[in-house]
C-alpha cells in the first residue's frame, strides 16, 4: 500500500501542478510553478527512493551521527548565507539548485536518534540528554530561519520518537508542558504569528488580510462540491489563493476534483502512514525499526498540520503537503523515506522465510529421530 499510495499521490500532485502552471500562463501570462523542475525533482526523488530501498539497513547506522552533524552545519550556513524569500532565510543555493535545509535537518535528526537507542533505553542518562540537546539545537536553528511550522514538526518528531522508545512519563510530561509554554510564547512574540492565529479563530475580522487565505481555501472547497468543477477549471489558482501550489494545494484539488476525490486523497495519506508504522513494528532490525518509525511520524505530522490548516481545523503554519505540493527538497526527502521503508519491509519477509525453514528443518529432524527410534525397537 505504501508503494501504490505514494505513486498515486505523486501522479495527482504532478497533474495538479501542471494544471496550475498551464492555466496561469494562459490566463495571467505568468506562473509561480515550474512543472519541468517538479518533474526533475520527482525523478531525483525516485532515484533516492531506489537507493533507500537498496540500502543495507545497518549501513546507515555508521554514518547517522555524521549525517546529523552535516545537517546542522547546513542549517548554520543557511542562516549566514541563505537566500531570503518572503521574509524567511530557508533556502541554500548550490549553483542552480536550491535546497530547503530544514527538511534535511529533520532527516538527520531521525537518523541520529534512531542510532542512539538500539541497545540502550531512553531515560535519565547521558544518551537521552544528548538526544534532547540535538532536538533543541535543530529546532532553534530552524526557528532562526524563521520557519515555525518546520520547527514544530521537527521538535514533535524527535520528542514523540523518544516517548515511543520508552521515555518515562516523569520525563516526557514536564518536557511537553515546558515546550507548550515556550511554543505559546513564541506564537505571540512575533506580531505576524499572533495575527495569523487570531485570523484562524475568526478570519472574517480581517478578510482581506490575515484571514484571506482561510476564506479563499474554504471557498475553494465549497465551490468544488462533491464532484469538483473539472480539471483546469478552478478559479483559485488565478492569483486569488496565495501559495496555491505549495501550502494550499489540497484546496485547489478540492475545487477541481471535489469532496469525494479529496476524501480519497486523505485516506491514501492515512493508509501510507499506518503501513509505514506497520513496517516499523515488524522490522526485526532495531535501528531500522527506530528510523522508519521516525519517518512515519514526520510524514504523518506534516500531512496532518497541512490538511488541518487547509480545512481550518488548525492554524496554517506554511508547510507543504508531501508528494502533492511544489517543492524539490520535500519531494526528494519524502520519496527517500518511502523507499527506505519499502526496503525494510523485505527484511520481514526474509525473517518469515528463515523461520519457516528453521521450523521445516526442526520438523524433519524430529521425524528422522522418531523413525530411527522405531527401527531400533
Amino acid at each position: 500500500m505504501v508503494l501504490v499510495g505514494s505513486a498515486i499521490l505523486l501522479g495527482i500532485g504532478l497533474t495538479s501542478l501542471y494544471s496550475i502552471e498551464k492555466i496561469q500562463l494562459i490566463t495571467l501570462g505568468r506562473t509561480d510553478v515550474s512543472f519541468r523542475s517538479q518533474i526533475v525533482y520527482s525523478f531525483i526523488g525516485l532515484i533516492c527512493a531506489f537507493v533507500g530501498y537498496k540500502f543495507r539497513l545497518k549501513f546507515m547506522r555508521i554514518f547517522a551521527p555524521w549525517i546529523y552533524l552535516l545537517s546542522v552545519v547546513l542549517l548554520i550556513i543557511t542562516y549566514l548565507f541563505g537566500t531570503s524569500v518572503n521574509g524567511g532565510v530557508r533556502w541554500l543555493n548550490f549553483f542552480w539548485v536550491s535546497i530547503q535545509t530544514s527538511d534535511i535537518a529533520r532527516l538527520g535528526l531521525i537518523f541520529y536518534i534512531g542510532s542512539m537507542f538500539i541497545n540502550k533505553k531512553v531515560g535519565w542518562n547521558i544518551d537521552t540528554i544528548k538526544a534532547l540537546t540535538s532536538i533543541i539545537i535543530t529546532t532553534v536553528l530552524i526557528l532562526y530561519q524563521p520557519d515555525f511550522g518546520s520547527a514544530m514538526i521537527t521538535f514533535l518528531t524527535g520528542i514523540i520518537m523518544l516517548f515511543f522508545l520508552d521515555m518515562p512519563l516523569s520525563m516526557f510530561l514536564p518536557i511537553i508542558a515546558f515546550s507548550s509554554y515556550i511554543g505559546y510564547k513564541l506564537m505571540f512574540k512575533a506580531s505576524y504569528r499572533e495575527a495569523r492565529f487570531l485570523a484562524f479563530l475568526d478570519p472574517w475580522k480581517d478578510p482581506l488580510g490575515n484571514g484571506y487565505q482561510y476564506i479563499q481555501a474554504i471557498l475553494a472547497f465549497s465551490r468544488g462540491g462533491f464532484t469538483g468543477v473539472g480539471l483546469g477549471l478552478g478559479r483559485q489558482k488565478l492569483a486569488i489563493l496565495p501559495e496555491v501550489h505549495t501550502d494550499l494545494i489540497l484546496a485547489h484539488i478540492g475545487e477541481e476534483f471535489g469532496f469525494i476525490f479529496t476524501f480519497l486523497v486523505i485516506i491514501l495519506y492515512a493508509l501510507i502512514g499506518m503501513n509505514m508504522l506497520k513496517v516499523s513494528k515488524e522490522c526485526p532490525l532495531r535501528f531500522a525499526h527506530n528510523i522508519i518509525f521516525g519517518f512515519a511520524l514526520s510524514f504523518m505530522l506534516q500531512t496532518l498540520l497541512n490538511i488541518g490548516g487547509e480545512l481550518k481545523l488548525l492554524p496554517l503554519i506554511g508547510v507543504p503537503l508531501p508528494l502533492l505540493s511544489s517543492g524539490g527538497t520535500s519531494r526528494i526527502i519524502t520519496l527517500f523515506m518511502i523507499g527506505y521503508a519499502l526496503g525494510a519491509s523485505k527484511y520481514k519477509l526474509v525473517k518469515e522465510v528463515s523461520e519457516d525453514i528453521k521450523d521445516s528443518n526442526s520438523s524433519w529432524r524430529q521425524w528422522r529421530t522418531s523413525v530411527s527410534r522405531s527401527s531400533l525397537r
